[in-house]
């Protein structure tokens, strides 16, 4: 699949990652609704294991144009995964799939073609593994006392905009809504340098990009590359809504942000675009991945090597 025709709703959620994060950091000290979903963020994100459930959608001007609807789950300790993406737009209605296997190796499945892509990546696996396994245990030290001064400094105090309510079976619903002024001024910066950096990239995406994407998966998503939105001047966000339910364990098991960005495309069209993103996060420490059988299925051995240069060369 290629990234950059997602590149607008991968840069959406981004931003919106990225406001949540920085909103909850201020006002450490004092607020306790911070200090519940910042215990929360790091007791989940530690689980060895999690299944996510996502739904993304992006309007707009009032249209819907994409619908991405997913199920991830996901072993640390095994090193397997599995998931199924569903991608509605621009014409376009297909799925894809992706498991491990029990030798490491990752498979891709579109909708669109009876092949089973998979990727052979021996000669750089236990090095990457290696490598993951670092990430992994460095999870537990993203949430350090240089990092939230760092935030605090680039945002400003915004602790008054984070509210915590009781819930039930001692649980807690987490609330930031931001919108005008009160979105820091660096933070409005760099997300709506990303949204501009996500629409050059659809724009200047090279027709053989496209087509080897194409080729390899079988699937064609031109179509959704001309619906997304394509905003290059006056970027702005211009409101965000995040709820998080925290349950009595004290880890998220849902998460709702609504991210709307205004601007204009390159002929001065205005456009108001919303995302809206929903995440829910169940089985944490008890998921087992799907696994994949491939006797008897069509299978073509992709070069990972390859496939990560091509990557990086458009």
């Amino acid at each position: 699949m290629n990234r950059k025709k997602l590149a607008l709703i991968g840069t959406g959620v981004t931003v919106g990652t990225f406001l949540l994060i920085t909103s909850a950091y201020a006002g450490i000290a004092e607020n306790s609704g911070y200090e519940t979903y910042k215990a929360a963020i790091k007791n989940t994100v530690t689980a060895k294991s999690m299944t996510d459930t996502v739904a993304v959608s992006v309007q707009d001007n009032g249209k819907q144009v994409l619908n991405v609807n997913a199920t991830v789950k996901k072993d640390k300790t095994a090193k397997a995964v599995s998931a199924n993406v569903n991608v509605q737009g621009g014409g376009t209605d297909q799925s894809v799939n992706v498991y491990t296997t029990a030798d490491g190796k990752k498979v891709i499945k579109t909708s669109a073609s009876d092949i089973y892509n998979v990727f052979d990546a021996k000669d750089n696996q236990h090095g990457r593994e290696n490598k993951k396994e670092k990430t992994d245990e460095l999870q537990g030290d993203k949430f350090n006392k240089e990092a939230e001064n760092l935030i605090d400094a680039l945002v400003g105090n915004l602790k008054q905009y984070v509210t915590e309510t009781a819930a039930a079976n001692g649980g807690k619903e987490i609330h930031i809504s931001l919108s005008g002024s009160q979105l820091p001024t660096a933070v409005n910066a760099v997300g709506s340098f990303l949204v501009k950096k996500a629409s050059h990239d659809s724009l200047n995406a090279r027709e053989s990009d496209a087509s080897s994407k194409k080729e390899l998966f079988g699937a064609d998503l031109s179509g959704l590359k001309q619906a997304m939105p394509k905003l290059t001047q006056d970027v702005a966000i211009t409101n965000v809504d995040i709820q998080a339910s925290v349950d009595g364990n004290n880890t998220i098991t849902k998460q709702k942000a609504a991210l709307t960005i205004s601007g204009k495309d390159e002929s001065g069209a205005a456009h108001t675009v919303i995302v809206n993103a929903d995440l829910g996060i169940t089985g944490l420490d008890a998921t087992t991945p799907d696994s994949i059988d491939l006797t008897g299925k069509q299978v073509q051995t992709v070069d990972a090597k390859q496939w990560d240069k091509s990557k990086f060369n458009h």
